[in-house]
């Protein structure tokens, strides 16, 4: 019978630290989540801007349509709420596209020194950065509950108080089938 009673509150405590766990780990990643979505707001709202600042400039439209239009499918995907991995390809294009503005304006000598575009760019640099670090937040927090939920103690526990699998903010990497690529290749050279 002590045995038996002994089992019962190990079994009870290792319960208790896993929900704790599983608290912990839910509020974390909802902060991070959080603060992803600050971060992607700055950038659409910085994005948004320079785009008005570079067409004013007369930065070359070739430039500057492909950052509005991937600014677009951004926000498009976010009011969606499509997965995480199409949001985050949408903010790779964003990225893709505000690096073609920054060389479009240091390439231009009118644009390299002019402060009502470079403030903006750098604005958004920074603004780079700070969602790198945000996404890599909440990746981590993603990989922390998905630790919980396979874990051979934790995962029948943490399933059972009803933790699930989060998606990780990244791009799923697009692979083209051989012969596609090959025949791609052919026609481009």
């Amino acid at each position: 019978m002590a045995v038996v009673a002994i089992g019962v509150i190990v079994l009870g405590c290792w319960v208790g630290i896993v929900a704790r766990r599983a608290r912990r780990t839910g509020a974390n990643l909802t902060g991070s989540r959080h603060l992803l979505e600050v971060e992607l707001g700055r950038r659409y709202e910085q994005t948004d801007h320079l785009v008005t600042v570079a067409r004013a400039a007369g930065l070359d439209p070739d430039a500057v349509t492909p950052l509005a239009g991937a600014r677009a499918l951004a926000l498009g995907l976010r009011a969606d709420a499509a997965p995480l991995a199409d949001q985050a390809a949408a903010e790779d294009a964003i990225t893709a596209a505000l690096h073609r503005v920054t060389a479009g304006a240091a390439a231009d000598p009118q644009l390299r020194n002019d402060w009502t575009i470079q403030r903006p760019i750098l604005e958004l640099q920074v603004t780079e950065q700070r969602l790198a670090g945000a996404a890599r937040v909440y990746n981590d927090q993603a990989a922390a509950t998905d630790t919980l939920l396979r874990g051979t103690g934790t995962g029948p526990v943490a399933r059972a108080l009803g933790v699930r699998a989060v998606s990780r903010f990244e791009a799923l990497p697009i692979e083209l089938p051989a012969d596609r690529a090959v025949n791609d290749e052919v026609a481009g050279g």
